[in-house]
């Protein structure tokens, strides 16, 4: 028999999926059984697969431990610095670079925000895998590996819930800037397109059609030069490579932007997420306005 006592951070989630979290070698057949034939307990009770576990519960496993074998907790290690611009005992919130991931689905080591801020709070001993269950601190948002800007991080499952939850309500305003080839005749536009994920890139066409989702902004030419533009942008809508599909769909891509069909001599596309602004949200955050210089 196994006991995992439940701490905060893995306090919200179901039971099958935190039991696949913490288990390498308990399959998800083997898991659904031994539910169903009470040898997986909580409290000591019957327990259903979606119960939602609070914490101090008790999961009682009455199984082989060939089947109990815990996942791998590797120390993070440094890969690189972060540019924090405001930090509590909830969330950190950090300025990425353009050129850095901000996280990969591939295992392994690899240089990406989510690892930089993980080694970051390990080194202020704010977090260690070691005595966590399931949980790891993890970015609320991302931004593309060229796209630099400010990105939300929570150091607990509970404000990683409540930044998921304000985000999908729109109570986290995103602002854009961007450099684009070409001089719009107009001041400011609202795009209203639709867009579906093909593989790499986005495709966009003006009607609805099946797989695809509207895709809202608002675009303010800041200045104009002689054969680019500055533009500011308030996304609405938070689609895959909206900005970037959006904006070349309009006769206007950014400037840099080969996949989205860029023809000049500019190596790298100029796209920062340099403003942000948190609402309503239960956290006690001291700052809810910020802002980083546009570094190009």
């Amino acid at each position: 028999m196994q006991e995992i006592k439940i701490g905060v951070n893995d306090a919200g989630q179901r039971l099958d999926r935190f039991l696949q979290k913490h288990y390498a070698t308990l399959t998800k057949s083997m898991m659904y059984k031994a539910i169903r034939n009470k040898k997986i307990k909580v409290n000591r009770k019957r327990c259903t697969y979606d119960q939602k576990l609070q914490e101090g519960d008790s999961i009682l496993l009455f199984l082989p431990y060939e089947f109990l074998e815990t996942r791998q907790k590797a120390c993070p290690v440094n890969t690189g610095s972060v540019d924090v611009v405001y930090e509590d005992d909830d969330i950190v919130l950090v300025n990425k670079p353009a050129g850095l991931l901000s996280q990969s689905d591939e295992k392994g080591l690899q240089d990406t925000l989510v690892n930089r801020i993980q080694y970051y709070l390990y080194q202020k001993k704010e977090y260690d895998p070691q005595r966590e269950n399931s949980f790891a601190p993890a970015i609320c948002h991302r931004l593309d590996k060229n796209t630099s800007g400010l990105i939300l991080a929570a150091k607990n499952a509970r404000a990683l819930r409540l930044m998921n939850d304000a985000i999908a309500c729109h109570k986290v305003r995103k602002v854009y800037y961007a450099k684009i080839e070409g001089t719009p005749l107009w001041d400011t536009r609202e795009v209203v397109c639709y867009i579906k994920k093909q593989e790499t890139r986005a495709l966009v066409q003006s009607n609805e059609a099946p797989g695809y989702k509207e895709a809202r902004m608002f675009v303010k030419v800041m200045e104009r030069q002689k054969e680019q533009t500055m533009v500011q942008i308030h996304l609405e809508t938070g689609r895959f490579h909206q900005i970037r599909a959006s904006m070349a769909y309009l006769g206007y891509p950014l400037c840099g932007d080969v996949k989205y069909g860029y023809k000049g001599s500019e190596k790298k596309y100029s796209l920062c997420a340099y403003h942000l602004e948190i609402g309503d949200v239960s956290l006690p955050i001291a700052n809810k306005d910020f802002t980083v210089p546009i570094p190009f």
